[in-house]
This record gives structure tokens, C-alpha cells and sequence, in this order.
């Protein structure tokens, strides 16, 4: 855990801060302990869900890709991810940025000679597949997470050029992060 999520702002600012100062006095300790509760509880969510549990495959198979890039890439396949990046973060459609980034992801795979596991990975979720093909159109131009999906994916090809493995773990689990955010609001919000 990077630290306690904090209060928010707009109770903090309240008239009464006896909410905040209670949130506040409970030791860090137990903060944690309660949000690894909430992360466990989660995590079983995800991988008795058929869609999120495919999600999941693709979190932990990019991540471990992505460190096996660091290990292999060679200064054409930094040139070929700078040009893609390049691409993406200049394209002026939604159609044009979802070519680019799967041209990205796909890139990482063809780099450590792991295509077919993408190929292959394609095939297992359907709904998935589908979500992922509507997902720019679902982020929209220009919103706050196209442009941390833009950063995201410039911090990832930055970190696979200086060969910062951690740098590039991280810059993919925030990517997932905001797929996940996204999946859940879309495909799970059916009231």
C-alpha cells in the first residue's frame, strides 16, 4: 500500500470535522488491514467472474511480458514501441487510438516472441474482446483517463527504453488499473 487513501475533500471541508478526525485517529495499521480485506474480497470477485477472471490473465500476462521486454528489447523495438507512442498519443480519433494502442500491446508480445499467447488470449473472452474493442469510445476523447491512458503508455515505452523493469510493471498495473475502473463501470453497471 502506498499510504492511507485519504479523506475526502468535500466532507473534510464540512462543518463538522468530527467525521474527519475519526477517520483520521484509526492507526495506520488497521487502515491497511482493512483495505488488504477489501483487495482479498476483490480479488476472489475477479476470478470467479468468467469476464474479469480473462481481465486477470491479461493483468498478470502483461506484467510479466512487459518485464521480459526490459530484458530483450533491442534498439529497434524501442524505435518501433517510440514510433506507436507517437502515433497514439497524435491520433485525433477514437478508432485511430484503438488501432494504436492494440498495435502497442500486440507489439510488446511480438517483441518477446509471445504472440500467440495474445493470439490465443483473443479467443478465451468474447466479451472481453468486445469491451476492449469499444473501450476508447467508452474513455472518450480528450477525458481525464484518455490523457492518463496517453501518459501511461509514454511512461511505459520510457521505461522500457531506459530498462527500468519496476518503472515498467508499475506504468502497466496502472494501465490495468484504469481498464478495470472502466470494466467495472461499463459491463457491471446493469441496474
Amino acid at each position: 500500500m502506498t499510504g492511507r487513501v485519504p479523506f475526502p475533500k468535500e466532507i473534510e471541508m464540512s462543518q463538522d470535522q468530527k467525521g474527519s478526525e475519526y477517520f483520521n485517529s484509526i492507526p495506520e495499521e488497521i487502515v491497511t488491514k482493512y483495505e488488504t480485506a477489501i483487495l482479498n474480497n476483490l480479488l476472489k470477485f475477479i476470478k470467479s467472474d468468467e469476464v474479469l477472471m480473462h481481465f486477470h490473465v491479461r493483468l498478470v500476462c502483461e506484467c510479466e511480458n512487459i518485464r521480459k521486454v526490459i530484458e530483450v528489447a533491442d534498439k529497434f523495438d524501442v524505435e518501433s514501441l517510440e514510433d506507436i507512442v507517437k502515433k497514439l498519443t497524435t491520433a485525433n480519433t477514437v478508432e485511430k487510438i484503438s488501432i494504436y494502442d492494440s498495435e502497442f500491446h500486440r507489439t510488446l508480445f511480438n517483441i518477446t516472441k509471445n504472440a500467440d499467447f495474445f493470439k490465443w488470449w483473443r479467443l478465451q473472452s468474447e466479451e472481453l474482446c468486445n469491451f476492449l474493442g469499444k473501450f476508447w469510445e467508452t474513455v472518450g476523447y480528450g477525458t481525464t483517463h484518455y490523457k492518463d491512458l496517453m501518459e501511461i503508455h509514454n511512461r511505459i515505452f520510457v521505461a522500457v527504453r531506459d530498462r527500468d523493469e519496476e518503472a515498467a510493471i508499475n506504468a502497466m498495473q496502472d494501465h490495468f488499473a484504469v481498464l478495470l475502473f472502466q470494466l467495472l463501470g461499463t459491463t457491471y453497471n446493469k441496474s
